[in-house]
């Protein structure tokens, strides 16, 4: 689910897709109910409800009594990852978000012909182009490096202990392969902001 920092829903044409909007740009409970009903509720298996693990950060909103009550109702149990451990037990910090979207900005950024505000500076993406960004990234996600996220992070390794190797795996070895397959061009690091998608 996207969620633009914004107080009302953009007018222009978003592509199909879970777009939400909060004044701050950031989940909170109401958004955590509308992902709940709209994307983890749909997944294979969600309409049947069958019995699910979500593995989440102590972010509060994900934590709420609030969001466990939704979860309980789609028979879902929560594993919260204790707090400073994200970068090493979230799959999607481990192999995928670092690089996500990167190529997509890239290509925009080298079309050039982009149009300029009065000071100048150049105009950010609309909200559109970003939506079909994470549309076209995500696609570009294989499967592989998905599956190798959960197990290096412990998640769905076999039974029988012999994937345990894989938790410890050097970490960057890990990325400059996840790299290397979703042909991204890697960032200096995973907290550089995302130029054009925050405010001036």
């Amino acid at each position: 689910m996207l969620i633009f920092k914004r107080k009302t829903f953009p007018k222009e044409m978003i592509p199909r897709g879970i777009v939400h909007v909060h004044e701050k740009g950031w989940m909170d409970k109401n958004g955590m109910r509308v992902w709940v009903e709209k994307v983890w509720s749909k997944r294979p298996g969600g309409l049947l409800k069958k019995p699910a693990l979500l593995v989440l950060d102590q972010f509060r909103a994900h934590i709420s009594e609030t969001t466990k009550k939704c979860f309980k109702e789609v028979k879902t149990h929560l594993a919260v990852i204790p707090g400073g451990l994200t970068s090493q037990l979230q799959p999607l910090n481990v192999s995928i978000n670092k690089v996500f979207m990167r190529e997509e900005w890239n290509k925009w950024m080298a079309a050039g012909n982009h149009d300029l505000k009065p000071t100048g500076r150049m105009k950010r993406p609309t909200l559109t182009q970003v939506c079909e960004w994470v549309k076209t990234s995500w696609h570009s996600v294989k499967e592989e490096i998905v599956v190798r996220s959960f197990k290096k992070c412990g998640i769905s390794n076999a039974l029988d202990g012999n994937e345990d190797g894989l938790l410890y795996k050097d970490s960057e070895e890990s990325d400059v392969s996840d790299c290397e397959q979703l042909s991204f061009i890697n960032s200096d690091s995973s907290t550089d902001e995302f130029l054009g998608l925050t405010e001036d």
